[in-house]
């Protein structure tokens, strides 16, 4: 027993502790083991001795070690002692993690153990409180009475000049408290240092207390206190200062051009118009807002800081498509509306994070910054956070200091911190320079151009019409003027220097000889009053990006025609460092987020707007044709060049046909009231998940590994099409959010009622505004249809739409499923797509079956269609030829949705894919690892889609025409004939180019789902097959055909085939054909039969259920199929993201790694082959451009 206890020690310590060791960096920067006795090797040696002598004492005595000094070394993952590698890539994370990722202790009580830490901070929070209700405030109320009866109404011309301001305060403030506070404040700051007590100390809080609340009462515009605190000073002293918190204020342009860049600048712990708190003063020796120009470490700091973004490795409008791409995912455009304000920090954040790293901030990352930017409270002094909650906000924002902290060491070997640390020349260690990184990325990189950001946007959605073309025209002095009248930075502090102090001193002293100003004593810049200074700006209270004026701003800590200076030397000491990438990210940033406002003709913009208007011609469906035609003349609107060069071709579409979209007017009111109760509550459910997922986008980066669950504990769940899913997600452990699920709870009682609303819409121009007004997230489409009703588009829809796969030539249609009578073929069609699958199927009253088959002549043009309602072949220009074309894009939109994207991918194939996985193969087995990304949230989405969209009275059983029982009997059809087949197979054989006589490249321009599915799927099976040879040493080029001697991979595969009906897989060729076909059904064929909204955008596009006489949805079943667009359209991470941290460190690690990035390269080459062949193609096809896909099978 003491050899087992002894033993467990020794693994424990080991594995579990980087106490164990001592860890160099070498002047390379790479971290080397010591093998040397350390300190903690000895303590541990002797526990262990003890153990030796007396097992239970010893055993007892590395309990309470475990449990005290040990748990600051405590490892997350246990090091592999026995793998070098391993060994070497831990210690190196975690001999960071104790050096940066540890807080360091501020004040009394941080280094407490947590459980007494939190009560003591709780205790701390509530004293706070009970001093700030109790004493500060009650004793502030005897301040406002003091400053009643103690003011005099001497000066009435400064009241009266106050009166008539353009610029007035927060009036919550009486003037008599704010001036005599600023008389009394400016005895507190001339009085000897000798003669500071604690009376004085006690005064001097009291008015500090004041100024915060002075400011924060005014903090919407500040410079309107600023200006009559200076305006009372030039009445009562004649003189250009005011007093504002510890320090003295100045407002003119001359004085604060001259104090912060003409003079070198002496600087201190201040912030605004006080001291900041010890959290922001001890986080980094090298922050440069605090640090005096002539300071060694301030020379430093700034040259570490150029080097850095200097060697970002990305740049903003470079010729980099890829980080374009990346960029327009992480901030996608927005077109349905102005963000909110937390979507533009994120996005200007995440932005801003890749360009230094080129990697992703995590879920918690994004808050942290976030954080940064809304709670300024590390800026504010002690005392006044001790009042706060006990320091409780201080010290959540500097945990979001340390969490971005975090975030850069994760990049520790990227360039540009690799130049940085180049930069510091061995003066300040890594960890100093991570700080400096840190620190400068939360203040300036976070507050100022996140909220400057706001700003721009907040002005280009008040007045589109007129802002937007001035902001295309100069978008740098766009961003220039918004920051000229912004608050975000309202002042800059300095320390006077001897000569500041004897300049400001001997004009007081001109006329109040005993007036002293002491060396070091604060002076406030106020940025937002010299920027309005009449002296230099030409109607200096107007927006005016234009002004000729404008390059004399100053905001980036310098006059603005100084910082752009070529000649270097000439430029202000201290100006920002990353003025363009501030100027640059802001405009991007932007650009995604501005209104779709377009320059053009207005004229032809009347025209355009009149003629697809016109709700009168009784020939509605071929003038609506020619109007949507009209979308190709507008196109020339975008030759021009402008920020809207951001957009792609989709973008460009979908705005478009969003500009054109009138309004809703008091009848929206009425669409809504068209609505039953349970549409309504489901639409709430949707405006929940769409909050929820903007307000935290999942990424790649957030993808964790494998959680170790026993199989048990999947709970698998029996849901009405008989068919099991697994309830509990790792990716999810905690589930919906409350709110969430008690609105799914609400929606899924049986007290809703079941009813089809048949009231219409009174036009399609009503149709299309309750669309852009109630479903504005509806996702982008992959491709926008603007030709959606003539009989061109029914050839795009069979040859390059989501049931292309479905089309064959006609000699070789398979009958199976098929219900089309020998005498309604078409002698002369060649190509057929056959929907009428659907039409054994009963549905309710007064609606029509579903079926329908189109045919296609051999130069592809429509021909005619068998509507199996009414069993009848309808031909061109029949008497119901648009109502049979209406017939069969609702079949088959139908059939792939309930069919090919609902059953087969989500509740066979991913379904099979995912809990096969987590049932059988460990957290840490190597093809769990590798399939994590394919199967990410897939659980969840199953799951939750088995709850609330195909359960009775749910949403699909309410958008479809289908009784419950009639429903489930077409999920059994589906069921019975689904039939697992690989990519290769997924379309017909009668489809390939030679089955045609076309060359490849001719039949690409027609049928492009051809070459992108193989081509697709080639890549897939490359990855697959490396993941076997170099985990595995199974090659098949090699003659290894055999599968892995591995018992949890033999498990694997017994559960796929059981799910899946497939006889057995016997060889390893066999077993990469299905794993790549699941990864491929989970990516891009889920992406080919899941993205609906491309077929949403108008209602007469696409029916859900068919009634006689109409080729447009009603109101209700719109609507519903809208809410199931939207929600299906919340993103999963991109497959061209970054999930590189879940490869597994160990001794493949590279070799994985180069195979994942070999895939991901040639992910990229396709998509932008298919950007190229789509140029040249009849109709783009999207389907396999991995740009657009997800890693996984999302909703």
């Amino acid at each position: 027993m003491d050899l087992w206890v002894g033993r467990w020690m020794v693994y424990d310590f080991y594995s579990g502790y980087s106490f164990a060791y001592s860890i160099t960096n070498h002047s390379n920067g790479k971290y080397y083991v010591n093998r040397s006795w350390t300190f903690g090797r000895i303590i541990f040696t002797l526990i262990l001795l003890t153990t030796y002598i007396a097992a239970p004492f010893g055993f007892l005595l590395y309990i309470v070690a475990k449990c005290t000094f040990l748990t600051k070394y405590k490892l997350e993952d246990r090091i592999d002692v026995n793998n070098y590698q391993d060994f070497i890539e831990k210690s190196q994370m975690y001999h960071m993690q104790t050096d940066l990722f540890i807080p360091h202790y501020v004040r009394f009580g941080d280094n407490f153990p947590k459980s007494l830490r939190k009560i003591y901070h709780f205790l701390l929070g509530i004293l706070g409180l009970f001093v700030l209700f109790v004493v500060a405030l009650p004793i502030y109320v005897v301040l406002i009475i003091y400053c009643r009866i103690t003011y005099r109404t001497s000066s009435a011309s400064t009241q009266q000049s106050n009166t008539n301001s353009e610029i007035t305060p927060n009036k919550r403030i009486p003037d008599y408290v704010r001036n005599v506070t600023a008389t009394i404040r400016l005895k507190l700051i001339t009085t000897s240092m000798t003669r500071r007590n604690y009376i004085w100390y006690c005064k001097f809080l009291l008015l500090q207390l004041a100024t915060f609340i002075e400011y924060i009462l005014n903090a919407p515009n500040p410079h309107a206190l600023f200006h009559v605190l200076e305006d009372y000073f030039v009445k009562v002293y004649n003189l250009p200062y005011f007093v504002f918190g510890d320090g003295i204020g100045v407002g003119s342009y001359e004085l604060v051009k001259r104090y912060i860049q003409d003079i070198p600048p002496r600087k201190g712990l201040e912030s605004l118009g006080w001291k900041v708190s010890s959290s922001q003063e001890t986080f980094c020796d090298l922050t440069t807002i605090f640090l005096s120009s002539d300071d060694p470490n301030m020379k430093l700091s700034r040259h570490i800081i150029f080097q850095w973004l200097h060697a970002f490795p990305h740049h903003l409008f470079e010729a980099n498509s890829e980080a374009q791409l990346h960029l327009s995912r992480i901030v996608p455009r927005k077109i349905d509306g102005q963000p909110n304000k937390h979507v533009v920090y994120r996005a200007v954040g995440e932005v801003m994070f890749y360009l230094a790293t080129n990697g992703e901030l995590r879920k918690n990352e994004r808050a942290a910054f976030i954080d940064c930017v809304e709670t300024p409270f590390i800026f504010f002094p002690n005392w006044f956070n001790f009042l706060l909650f006990g320091h409780y906000f201080e010290r959540k924002t500097l945990k979001s200091y340390y969490t971005l902290l975090q975030a850069f060491a994760r990049y520790i070997d990227g360039a540009a911190l690799h130049a940085a640390f180049i930069a510091a020349d061995n003066q300040k260690s890594k960890s100093e320079v991570l700080k400096l990184i840190t620190v400068v990325f939360c203040v300036a990189g976070s507050v100022a151009p996140s909220k400057l950001a706001v700003t721009v946007i907040e002005r280009l959605w008040s007045n589109p019409d007129k802002y937007v073309h001035l902001f295309r025209k100069n978008p740098h002095n766009f961003i220039k003027e918004c920051a000229r009248l912004d608050k975000v930075v309202p002042m800059v502090n300095v320390l006077a220097t001897f000569d500041i102090a004897n300049e400001i001193e001997n004009k007081f002293k001109k006329k109040y000889e005993n007036i002293n100003i002491y060396e070091n004593t604060p002076i406030h810049c106020s940025i937002v009053n010299a920027n309005r200074d009449k002296t230099i700006f030409q109607n200096p209270e107007n927006f005016m990006p234009e002004r000729s004026d404008l390059n004399k701003i100053i905001v980036w800590n310098g006059v603005e025609e100084d910082i752009i200076n070529l000649d270097k030397t000439k430029r202000p000491p201290r100006y920002c460092p990353g003025h363009d990438l501030s100027l640059d990210v802001i405009q991007f940033v932007a650009e995604r987020f501005a209104p779709p406002i377009f320059d053009n003709n207005d004229s032809e913009k009347a025209d355009f707007s009149s003629t697809i208007h016109n709700p009168q011609d009784d020939n509605k469906s071929q003038q609506l044709d020619h109007l949507i035609e009209k979308d190709m003349i507008i196109k020339s609107l975008f030759s021009t060049k402008s920020a809207n060069e951001i957009f792609d071709e989709n973008e460009r579409q979908w705005v478009l046909l969003n500009l054109n979209i009138n309004q809703l007017n008091e009848r929206d009111q009425n669409c809504y009231n068209a609505l039953d109760n349970y549409t309504k509550i489901v639409m709430l459910l949707m405006q929940l998940a769409i909050n929820e997922s903007n307000s935290f986008p999942p990424r790649a980066i957030d993808i964790q590994p494998p959680f170790d669950l026993p199989t048990h504990d999947l709970g698998m769940f029996r849901i009405d099409m008989a068919k099991f899913v697994p309830s509990w997600d790792e990716d999810q452990p905690n589930g919906s959010p409350l709110l969430r699920r008690l609105v799914r709870w609400l929606i899924n009682q049986k007290i809703w009622g079941f009813r089809d609303s048949l009231i219409e819409f009174d036009t399609p121009e009503q149709a299309l505004a309750w669309r852009s007004k109630m479903f504005p997230a509806l996702p982008i489409p992959n491709v926008v249809y603007t030709d959606m009703l003539s009989d061109e588009a029914m050839t795009q829809l069979a040859f390059a739409g989501c049931a292309c796969h479905y089309t064959q030539r006609v000699e070789q249609r398979e009958q199976s499923g098929h219900s089309i009578p020998e005498g309604k073929l078409l002698n002369d069609a060649v190509y057929v797509n056959d929907m009428t699958g659907l039409s054994t199927f009963s549905v309710r009253k007064p609606f029509e079956r579903y079926g329908a088959a189109a045919y296609f002549d051999k130069d592809f043009q429509i021909i005619g269609i068998y509507w199996s309602h009414d069993s009848r072949l309808v031909k061109k220009d029949d008497q119901f030829w648009d109502h049979a074309k209406y017939v069969w894009r609702s079949s088959f939109f139908a059939y792939i949705t309930i069919g090919d994207h609902l059953i087969s991918t989500h509740m066979i194939e991913s379904n099979a894919f995912v809990s096969a996985s987590r049932k059988h193969l460990p957290a840490d087995h190597p093809l769990r690892i590798f399939i994590k990304p394919f199967t990410y949230h897939t659980v969840s989405i199953n799951y939750l889609a088995a709850l609330s969209l195909v359960n009775k009275g749910g949403l699909v059983h309410r958008i479809w025409a289908f009784d419950y029982d009639e429903f489930l009997k077409v999920c059994d059809y589906i069921s019975i004939h689904y039939k697992f087949r690989t990519v290769p197979n997924f379309i017909p054989k009668s489809m390939y180019p030679n089955k045609n006589d076309r060359t490849d490249d001719e039949w690409d321009k027609i049928y492009p789902i051809y070459h992108d599915l193989n081509a697709y799927w080639n890549i897939i099976q490359k990855y697959v097959k490396n993941f076997f040879k170099i985990n595995y040493n199974l090659s098949i080029d090699n003659g290894n055909d055999h599968l892995p001697n591995d018992s949890y991979i033999r498990n694997f595969i017994y559960e796929i085939c059981k799910q899946l009906g497939i006889s057995g897989i016997t060889s390893l060729q066999h077993f990469i054909d299905v794993l790549s076909q699941l990864i491929a059904a989970s990516t891009g064929i889920h992406e080919h039969v899941g993205q609906i909204s491309d077929y949403m955008t108008d209602p007469r596009f696409i029916g859900a259920k068919l009634q006689q006489g109409k080729e447009m949805q009603n109101i209700q079943t719109y609507s519903q199929i809208l809410v199931l667009s939207v929600i299906t359209g919340l993103r999963m991470p991109g497959l061209l993201e970054d999930w590189s941290h879940l490869i597994e460190r160990n001794r493949y690690y590279s070799q994985n790694l180069q195979n994942y990035q070999t895939f991901k390269k040639e992910l990229k080459e396709l998509s932008n082959d298919i950007d190229s062949r789509n140029k040249i193609r009849k109709y783009p096809f999207q389907s396999f451009n991995p740009k657009y896909m997800e890693c996984s099978t999302s909703v």
